[in-house]
């Protein structure tokens, strides 16, 4: 009696989709992950008109750019203050941050090196920033919502240190 052996053999393709499935399977995990991290970000609150601590771990800007001096119509307005609003974003949240840390710590932070130091310690932070929305005002200036979140980001910035 002869036993038929190609019944029993997987075929090639068999053997690359397994490492193919969990490829794909780690990729969307961390997609997912991703992804909640911002949801959560953005679920906080509906709030978008408040400049400052949400809860202790997250804190909302509100930063505005205005069109540049000359532009005239609607989308040339828009779209100037829009980019005015990419290039500065980085700058306003710092700027922000920095007077927050030094109201929670009781002092004024005048000096540029202090401002300096505060502002290499903040990176980490700022560079986590969600928008949660942008608009546009009457005045055709763009102002965009930001939420910054770190765990016990309140406390971190009452102990922030510069020498």
């Amino acid at each position: 009696m002869l036993k038929s052996t190609s019944f029993n053999k997987k075929p090639p393709a068999v053997n690359i989709l397994k490492p193919v499935t969990r490829i794909t399977f780690i990729f969307f995990i961390l997609l997912l992950s991703c992804a909640h991290d911002e949801a959560y970000i953005k679920s906080l609150s509906n709030d978008i008109t408040t400049q400052g601590f949400i809860n202790n771990n997250c804190y909302q800007c509100i930063i505005t750019a205005k069109p540049d001096p000359g532009i005239e119509g609607l989308v040339a307005s828009r779209e100037s203050a829009h980019i005015n609003l990419v290039k500065s974003l980085h700058q306003q949240c710092y700027d922000v941050l920095i007077n927050v840390t030094g109201q929670l710590q009781g002092k004024a932070v005048a000096d540029s090196s202090l401002q300096q130091c505060l502002l290499q310690q903040l990176k980490p932070y700022v560079e986590k920033k969600v928008i949660v929305v942008t608009y546009f005002n009457e005045d055709f200036s763009e102002t965009a919502v930001v939420r910054i979140y770190e765990d016990g980001l309140k406390q971190k910035l009452e102990t922030l240190r510069c020498k």
